[in-house]
Order: structure tokens, then C-alpha cells, then sequence
């Protein structure tokens, strides 16, 4: 007969299989990124100036239904933010009849005045304003920089991209999105 210590005891071996499923829970559970909402959300956002914009133009999403939009998150400070926004500038410029594309730069680490400094130095074509107050990168769920997110031309979010992205990968991610009329 077991006495209550011994059916009490647990060895490492008998707990083995709950905790190869609790760490799956986790691996699953914890590790995924957070769903992004459907429909994009609305935010207006005063640009600064680079090759095709002017400063102080408004950038507004909800004007933006009739081709897909690629919104980029980023800031000046931030190696891979910088090492992709070359890229971001090629494919734009490849395809600025067919697509939208706003960078969205977050302020804290970084000011406006960094972030129009290094539009102007880099030469960005692209519509590039700061998020001010947050907003921005709260809706849209932004807990890693660079993020890019793919809005496609019905406004809905189809898609999102986190770390430094290259031309090819948002070409890639543009052709899934972009309906064939786009």
C-alpha cells in the first residue's frame, strides 16, 4: 500500500508528457502574433515633404479604396527601418500608378524634425509622416519595427510583413493582394 508522500510524488517522467503540451500552448498560443483587424483602420496623417508630396498634405486611408496601400512603420533611429526604406522607395517608384505607400515614422526616440531630415538625405518619393501621438501604431497593433502592413484596395488588411523587408518581398506580397482590374 502507497503511503500519501508516495502517491503524491511526481518524477520528472511522469509530468513529461503535460509539459511538452503546455509548451505547445505557449509555442502556439504565446509566440503568434496578434490577428490584425479586418478593415483597416481610419487615421489621417500630415506628411512632410519628400519627392512627391508636399509638407503638411493630408494622407487619409479612407481615400484610398481604389488601389491596394502598403503603410510601413518605422523610425530613423531603427538599422533595419533605415536599411529598407531604399527598398521601399524602388518598389514605389515601379509602381506608384497601381499602389499607395505611406511610411509612418514613431515619435519618442526620434523627432519630426530627424525624420523629415532623413526623407530629404535618402531622397524618399513616398508619402512619409510621423505618428504623433501613438495612435497609429496602437490601432494598428505595431509591437515590432519595421512592420509593413498590405491593405488591399477594398480597404481590408490581407496582409503584414515584420522586420526589414526588401522590394521582392513586397512585390511578392503586392501580387497577392492586387486585384486583376488594380
Amino acid at each position: 500500500m502507497l503511503t500519501n508522500q508516495e502517491k503524491h510524488r511526481f518524477t520528472t517522467s511522469d509530468m513529461k508528457p503535460y509539459l511538452i503540451l503546455l509548451f505547445s500552448f505557449i509555442l502556439i498560443s504565446g509566440c503568434s502574433i496578434l490577428t490584425p483587424p479586418q478593415a483597416a483602420p481610419p487615421f489621417m496623417l500630415d506628411l512632410y515633404h519628400t519627392t512627391d508630396h508636399n509638407k503638411n498634405d493630408v494622407f487619409n486611408i479612407e481615400q484610398q479604396k481604389e488601389v491596394p496601400t502598403v503603410i510601413n512603420f518605422w523610425f530613423p533611429s531603427c538599422p533595419p527601418c533605415v536599411a529598407e526604406m531604399p527598398e521601399i522607395n524602388k518598389f514605389y517608384s515601379q509602381h506608384k500608378n497601381d499602389v499607395t505607400v505611406v511610411a509612418i515614422q514613431l515619435i519618442g526616440l526620434d523627432s519630426v524634425e530627424d525624420g523629415e531630415k532623413f526623407v530629404q538625405e535618402k531622397g524618399i518619393h513616398f508619402a512619409v509622416g510621423p505618428d504623433s501621438t501613438g495612435k497609429i501604431s496602437v490601432d494598428y497593433q505595431i509591437s515590432v519595427y519595421p512592420t509593413t502592413i498590405f491593405v488591399d484596395s477594398d480597404g481590408n488588411i490581407a496582409d503584414y510583413w515584420q522586420g526589414e523587408i526588401n522590394a521582392e518581398e513586397i512585390e511578392g506580397k503586392f501580387v497577392a493582394i492586387k486585384k486583376p482590374e488594380d
